[in-house]
């Protein structure tokens, strides 16, 4: 199915990797830190060892979906089944790598086209299966496993893969309407060729899709230029099992209620996403770095707040805490202290004497991107709101731009060593924000010290509005031996309660998948709950689609 071979119990390509022992500085920082033992490494089970369960479908069944998409767009070998198992959330990953699958689609499709799309939903509807939608599968929040429930006959998992051309490139409009299975690269290399780019680039884009974007609320690195992914959204087409929205671009409409925020966020409950008309922009003529070194996180949450609120935000801001900053600092090879060697070690004690330390300070990764002019005025704007902050020049950021697609591989040499890892987060108002971090901070270190063992905890903002930010928490520890999954449980729990009693957001770009979807009331109200319900009633009648995500 892919030309490269993909990980089945990790994350990215089967080729590419980041032993945590090739950055020596963090690995003693981490073994120190989390109390680990180095020697500890665990296998991952040979996929040929797992046994999943068989097809429900019978071959009169399976005989007419192969008439729906053509034999070579129907798979039911068991890589196929195990690799659209699972997303790749933590718990998603400790149970590939132990071969526990208790629940795999019966088979998955691949249609080509929508025809294809309706005509399996007309089949799944009348048959009583379930489907669930499946994009890129990086999805970290239990958004595509096949439901355990026993209501339904057999499970269908349509990826789309398959669906992926640009159907239209408007260079004059700034628009491109493409298949909603089109992934990142692919998307880009296309634009590139008329002078365009999309600028939604998030951490999984490698991987993921245009239509996961859009059904997850996905956000990109550059977002504080381009938006989130709703705002670039202008066009839609959702094929549901009782009708099809085409939603046309058009600059503004008063056509009543915006139903393209319908299909925005709907993690495939109400239909399967399978176009989409987005925003383009021309390629940047230039693009420059910056990084500042606060004395605390509290003083660079303030000079973003004073660049959101002067219109001036870099295109890039990525503001770590703290704890976040030396585990950055370590991974860059400078050690907890802020000590190193040659000529960076000179220039971080210059900056000590200044009262500046990588040990303790909070650090601002920054990138301007566009127009030289655009370029030059912004950063000077933004930077000038950054004093009293310490330069480390541009080195740091360009490293962290140039870095950001490599480092989920990182966790999967943590799991070898039996480090817990996983990421959790959410948003809040400025006047909350600092609420929120500590209420989630404060949840985090109790549940990974309720035992006593030690944990580590880091937070970033990597989203800035004018009115607030996003929160982007790390959380660390050693894995209990037998309980992986137990342990995590509690953990995500507790932390997820707290930003919402705190008044942060249930997501804000991670989605609500299985794994949120208890806590989606305590954030919309229960009619907020009656008001998808019939929409979904209206749309998927049968309760067909992704069965058990988002409403739980």
């Amino acid at each position: 199915m892919e030309a490269r071979a993909l990980k089945w119990w990790g994350w990215g390509w089967d080729d590419r990797s980041l032993p945590v022992e090739s950055r020596p500085v963090l690995w003693r920082y981490l073994q120190e830190r989390l109390k680990v033992d180095p020697t500890i490494h665990r296998k991952v089970v040979p996929i040929g060892s797992i046994r999943i369960p068989p097809s429900l479908l019978s071959p009169a069944e399976l005989d007419e979906l192969r008439r729906t998409v053509d034999e070579e767009n129907l798979s039911l070998a068991d890589p196929d089944r195990i690799l659209h198992a699972a997303g790749r959330g933590y718990k998603d990953l400790v149970r590939l790598r132990d071969g526990r699958i208790e629940r795999a689609p019966d088979v998955v499709l691949y249609p080509e086209d929508d025809d294809a799309v309706k005509r399996i939903l007309e089949i799944a509807t009348r048959r009583r299966y379930a489907v669930v939608p499946f994009g890129g599968g990086t999805g970290v929040v239990g958004g595509v496993e096949p439901p355990a429930s026993e209501e339904v006959a057999a499970v269908l998992t349509v990826d789309l893969r398959r669906m992926r051309k640009v159907r239209e490139v408007d260079v004059e409009s700034g628009l491109a309407s493409v298949d909603a299975g089109i992934r990142g690269p692919v998307l880009e290399e296309a634009l590139n060729a008329h002078g365009l780019t999309f600028g939604h680039v998030p951490q999984s884009w490698e991987f993921s899709t245009v239509g996961g974007w859009i059904a997850t609320r996905s956000a990109g690195g550059l977002s504080n230029r381009y938006g989130k992914i709703e705002d670039l959204v202008v066009g839609v087409r959702l094929v549901a099992p009782n009708g099809t929205l085409d939603l046309r671009p058009l600059p503004g409409e008063a056509h009543g209620p915006d139903l393209k925020q319908l299909v925005l966020g709907s993690e495939g409950i109400l239909g399967i996403i399978t176009r989409a008309t987005i925003r383009v922009h021309p390629i940047p003529q230039a693009r420059t770095f910056a990084a500042r070194l606060f004395r605390t996180f509290a003083d660079g949450i303030a000079a973003l707040r004073a660049m959101a609120v002067d219109a001036c935000l870099p295109d890039m801001a990525y503001l770590s805490d703290e704890e976040e900053t030396r585990f950055a600092a370590a991974s860059a090879g400078i050690g907890p202290d802020g000590s190193a060697g040659g000529a960076t070690g000179l220039g971080l004690k210059i900056l000590g004497g200044r009262g500046y330390s990588l040990g303790e300070g909070s650090l601002l990764l920054m990138a301007f991107e566009g127009s030289r002019g655009r370029v030059a005025h912004r950063s000077e704007r933004a930077l000038g709101l950054a004093r009293p902050a310490a330069s480390l020049g541009a080195a740091p950021a360009e490293r962290w731009f140039q870095e950001r697609f490599e480092m989920p591989y990182l966790r999967d040499s943590l799991l070898d060593h039996g480090i817990l890892i996983d990421t959790v987060e959410t948003a809040a108002p400025w006047s909350r924000l600092l609420g929120v971090y500590e209420a989630g901070r404060k949840a985090l270190q109790d549940a990974l010290w309720a035992t006593g063992d030690a944990g580590l905890i880091l937070c970033h903002i990597s989203h800035v509005y004018h009115d607030g930010a996003s929160l982007y928490f790390t959380f660390l520890g050693r894995q209990k031996a037998g309980d992986e999954i137990g342990q995590w449980e509690t953990i995500k729990a507790a932390v997820t309660r707290a930003f919402v009693d705190a008044g942060g957001a249930l997501s804000h770009h991670h989605g609500i998948g299985a794994d949120h979807a208890p806590y989606l009331k305590r954030v919309i109200g229960e009619d907020g709950l009656v008001v998808l319900r019939a929409l979904k009633r209206e749309l998927d009648p049968a309760g067909i689609m992704n069965p058990g995500k988002l409403l739980a």
